[in-house]
């Protein structure tokens, strides 16, 4: 298969992809469709998902986003939202045990970016903002970053590969 700029698309990385305008290489304007191509800081792919880390104001924040680019959750066959949901709780089942977090809040934000995706946000009972919805930065405001431990990202990396060798 070859995009619009005549560079060829791995067809296996895309089986699925329902129209050419699916393709991520079709949306340079979209940041999750850039990090798919770039193929660079995915912790786990599979025929349906990509995992990125987010914005670390959260430790283990995490990003499951929809493989093709897809802007409307409700317009998704059945299948795909049932598949994307089970995805997302075996990536967090996966975190659950490297950073053993209290409980993950959950947050679909299509007003951001126009891609379908979720936010994972691992809390503590010890966050600042616990009790309420995660404080998010704003775009380009600091934060201290949280990122996991090497011990906790070698647990989550060891989950992830015994997942992908579940969905294999």
């Amino acid at each position: 298969m070859v995009n619009r700029k005549g560079k060829k698309i791995e067809i296996k990385r895309f089986k699925y992809l329902k129209h050419e305008n699916n393709n991520p290489a079709n949306h340079p304007e979209c940041n999750f469709c850039q990090i798919i191509m770039k193929e660079k800081e995915i912790l786990f792919e599979d025929d349906h998902i990509v995992v990125v880390f987010g914005r670390l104001h959260h430790k283990g924040h995490l990003v499951i986003m929809i493989k093709t680019h897809e802007e409307d959750l409700l317009k998704l066959h059945e299948k795909t939202v049932d598949s994307f949901m089970n995805d997302t709780i075996k990536i967090m089942r996966a975190l659950d045990k490297a950073i053993k977090p209290d409980l993950f809040n959950l947050a679909y934000y299509d007003n951001w970016d126009h891609h379908i995706h979720w936010n994972v946000y691992p809390r503590y009972k010890s966050d600042s903002d616990w009790g309420n919805p995660p404080y998010i930065p704003n775009k380009g405001e600091h934060f201290d970053p949280k990122p996991l431990t090497e011990e906790e990202m070698d647990i989550f990396i060891k989950e992830l590969n015994r997942l992908r060798k579940k969905i294999i």
